[in-house]
């Protein structure tokens, strides 16, 4: 009978230790990994002077030259007795500015950009610089096949006229900005004139030149921003044949009044060089000068 009692009770254990076990409290969930903080958002402004098909920049610019020095020989031709002469008279390499008394100028300049796709761009450029003085020399000098004599009033004037035309492509844009490149053509145009009350000449020359380029431009705030442009001219030659080189960059700031009509003012600065084989003629000039202006966006 003990026995018998001793196993129903041992028998009883056995069946009920999983229903203990299945009675025990879960386990904790693991604890969730901890979150790493989110980065601050840039603040987004609201751009005002972009949106637009057309870009038109009119200004004034006060063209301050350093350097304008001009050359030219020509064969002069004389007659006597019947039989003809040919002379070549070797030019002097003239300074328009310290001989001449060239002075600061202002002239118009005007600027219009295309937009033809988000990031690419058609751009025009044309400035006519006008330069016109009167002076009693101080030196003799040879132009143009004549000679002006020292102590004699020369009246002279100088015709820069300089103009390009660019495909802009900007690889880097973004909301305050962007960075582009540009391909370029440019027409250098010199014209240069003496006279006194006896004799006068004139020299001209006119230079296609191709180029490249950088431009830029990022807004400080919605309304207001700051570009600049860079274009660099070439036109490969040897001391007997025909080239030339321009730098022409630009810097302004621009404060847009509303999204169609902004104001602006900066800096140009222009460098030129060349060489014409025949008749030899040959120039140089470094200009800066300090620009306003309006733009008109449509």
């Amino acid at each position: 009978m003990r026995i018998s009692l001793y196993s129903v009770f041992f028998m009883t254990v056995l069946a009920g230790a999983p229903t203990v076990a299945l009675a025990q409290a879960p386990a904790a969930p693991p604890a969730p990994p901890a979150q790493t903080p989110a980065e601050p958002l840039a603040p987004i402004i609201n751009i005002i002077g972009e949106d637009f098909h057309v870009e038109l920049q009119i200004g004034a610019w006060v063209a301050m030259p350093s350097t304008v020095q001009y050359s030219d020989t020509e064969s002069v031709t004389s007659t006597v007795n019947g039989t003809s002469t040919t002379t070549v008279v070797n030019g002097s390499l003239v300074d328009f500015r310290s001989l001449l008394g060239m002075k600061n100028q202002v002239f118009p300049e005007g600027h219009i950009t295309v937009k033809l796709a988000p990031r690419h761009k058609v751009r025009g450029e044309y400035i006519p610089a006008y330069f016109k003085q009167t002076k009693i020399i101080g030196a003799d000098f040879k132009y143009n096949g004549q000679t002006y004599l020292s102590g004699q009033s020369v009246e002279s004037t100088y015709h820069w006229t300089a103009w390009h035309a660019a495909y802009e492509f900007d690889p880097v844009t973004v909301d305050r900005g962007y960075l582009g490149g540009m391909v370029a053509v440019s027409s250098l145009s010199i014209s240069a004139a003496t006279a006194n009350s006896a004799q006068s000449g004139t020299a001209s020359v006119n230079i296609i030149m191709p180029g490249l380029g950088a431009t830029g431009r990022y807004y400080v705030s919605g309304k207001l921003s700051v570009s600049g442009d860079f274009l660099f001219f070439y036109l490969p030659g040897n001391e007997t044949s025909t080239h030339g080189h321009m730098i022409d960059s630009q810097f302004y700031a621009t404060y847009n009044i509303n999204k169609h009509a902004g104001a602006q003012i900066g800096y140009r600065f222009a460098d030129t060089g060349h060489t014409w084989n025949s008749p030899l003629n040959t120039g140089s000039m470094t200009i800066g000068g300090p620009f306003v202006g309006g733009t008109a966006h449509f």
